[in-house]
């Protein structure tokens, strides 16, 4: 079979890569594990990951929903390649890490969560003294105590969290800043401070007449994941149509309750949690209730009360709600948790903004943007410590080469069977309810190789869209059929609500022919532009 070569310079950033927080290089290290290099593969991700193995377990994978594949079926399991290579690769990687020569300075980072972890690791590896502030007894923040071992186990987290400290950062938990420390103190006795708490404090529970029966979602998750007793019941209803509420709801199934329902004031379809979560959940018995928003809670009989709603206009979750005071139901629950929110404790500093911060003090994760997700406060964190290690006096540059040279890619033309996609196996549903085992089991080297086979290498290959202008007409039904991005500038359409056909070579066009084919004017011809 015909191949040609792309050298790297040639290449461009694909969708993947865009659409994850990190910039992880995601085409390079799934062809690496198309290749077998576990190693390298795991190489590439800690150029911009140091915590891999989180993000292999619990990211919901946005790189997939850009997934160009997707022209041709369901996209790329970029997350299962992600663990299977931190499954089947090893520390390769740091003998490749360089560790510059102690700077003299001294950087506190409140909060010892993603985006704290995270900076610490870049600043460190500048050769500034790191010492992490954190309330908790143990390093993880909401990846310890907010995400459940079935999706994350603790010694994973732990093989994640331990280089980061092994670069010197000094931890020093069970210290709340404000109570134990003065944020003060911290501006006083380092050269720079970063705020990185994560968005554990709750909003608030808002259920009338709640009394000891009635827990927050972030609360029983943290007793859960400490191993404490808690003693639920067999009949327990989640109020909220989070991650976090659908969380509280898989462990509740997990610590013995017999009948879980979790209700929403909204459709299955508006839930915030991830569609996977969600599925997840109803396979392992959780009823799920929607429309219905929570009312009193009712001390004779051990129950619930609740008011149908809905959402006026034309749905969604930015519509506002209806309630009808006429329809109501009671639930019988022996426990009701609550997930009503979170957002970051920064108390400690005294009613100062972050969008001006003092001097020295720098801020990121979700003490800086809200509940976010795990990748993007790790994003969040590097820029920090990019723009507190300048501020230091230091280049800013934090990048690491960790992996072998990629310097040119051998294609052959685009193969375009639809290849299944390989899903990753999962313990039976009667087995997950009954412990914290990890629900995910990876994939073997096998399969991963099979996967990362499907690959389009959207970095590397070109495609050519010609339009032929005589002949459009602008129906529009090109615009419709493509799956990757629609022709034309962002901001012009033409009298048809459609964007002015001004196709040419494409940096993201993969060559689906879909264009081609629904062009009745025979307008439209897509070529792979060296093959």
């Amino acid at each position: 079979m015909k191949t040609y070569r792309v050298p790297r310079e040639e290449f461009i950033v694909p969708r993947c890569s865009q659409a994850c927080p990190a910039g992880v290089d995601v085409p390079r290290y799934i062809r690496a594990v198309k290749e077998g290099r576990f190693d390298d593969a795991v190489a590439v991700l800690r150029e911009r990951l140091p915590l891999p193995t989180v993000c292999a377990d619990a990211c919901f994978a946005p790189c997939e929903d850009a997934c160009a594949f997707q022209q041709y079926g369901d996209p790329v399991a970029i997350r299962a390649l992600k663990r299977a290579a931190v499954d089947h690769g090893g520390d390769a990687w740091l003998t490749r890490v360089n560790q510059a020569p102690a700077s003299g300075q001294k950087v506190a980072v409140v909060g010892a969560g993603p985006a704290g972890l995270t900076a610490a690791y870049y600043l460190a590896g500048q050769g500034h003294a790191v010492t992490i502030f954190d309330a908790w007894d143990e390093p993880g923040g909401t990846m310890r105590y907010g995400v459940p071992a079935y999706r994350l186990p603790k010694d994973r987290l732990a093989a994640d969290i331990k280089p980061i400290f092994d670069r010197g950062v000094e931890f020093k938990g069970g210290t709340r800043v404000g109570r134990d420390i003065g944020f003060d103190e911290l501006t006083k006795n380092f050269d720079a401070v970063f705020i990185g708490c994560g968005a554990m404090a709750e909003t608030g529970v808002s259920l009338d007449g709640a009394d000891g029966r009635v827990l927050s979602s972030g609360g029983f998750l943290k007793d859960a994941a400490e191993g404490k007793l808690v003693e639920i019941g067999a009949r327990v209803v989640v109020i909220g149509g989070g991650n976090s509420a659908l969380d509280a709801a898989r462990t509740a199934r997990r610590l013995g309750a017999a009948k879980v329902t979790l209700v929403y004031r909204r459709t299955r379809g508006e839930m915030p949690a991830h569609p996977e979560e969600v599925a997840a959940a109803v396979d392992e018995g959780v009823e799920i209730l929607e429309n219905w928003a929570p009312g009193r809670l009712i001390q004779d009989g051990n129950a619930v009360g609740f008011v149908r709603c809905a959402s006026e206009g034309d749905g969604g979750r930015e519509c506002r709600l209806v309630y009808d005071e006429e329809v109501r139901i009671r639930l019988d629950a022996d426990t009701v948790i609550v997930a009503a929110g979170h957002k970051a404790d920064l108390d400690f500093l005294g009613g100062a903004a972050l969008e001006s911060p003092a001097e020295g003090v720098f801020a990121g994760g979700d003490a800086k943007t809200g509940p976010d997700s795990i990748v993007g406060a790790i994003a969040q964190g590097r820029a920090a410590a990019e723009a507190i290690d300048q501020y230091l006096g230091g280049t800013g540059d934090v990048s690491e080469t960790l992996a072998p040279a990629e310097n040119e890619v051998e294609l052959t033309a685009l193969d375009r069977s639809v290849i299944p996609r390989q899903e990753m196996l999962t313990l039976a549903t009667w087995r997950r309810t009954s412990g914290f085992d990890q629900v995910e089991t990876g994939l073997s080297p096998a399969q991963a190789k099979v996967e990362a086979g499907r690959c389009l290498n959207c970095d590397a290959r070109k495609f050519e869209v010609v339009l032929n202008t005589e002949n459009c007409k602008e129906c529009g039904y090109c615009v419709e059929v493509c799956g990757v991005q629609t022709f034309g500038p962002a901001d012009s359409f033409n009298s048809k609500g459609y964007r002015p056909m001004e196709c040419k070579t494409s940096d993201w066009c993969v060559g689906c022919f879909k264009c081609f084919f629904a062009c009745p004017d025979f307008a439209i011809d897509v070529s792979e532009a060296q093959a």
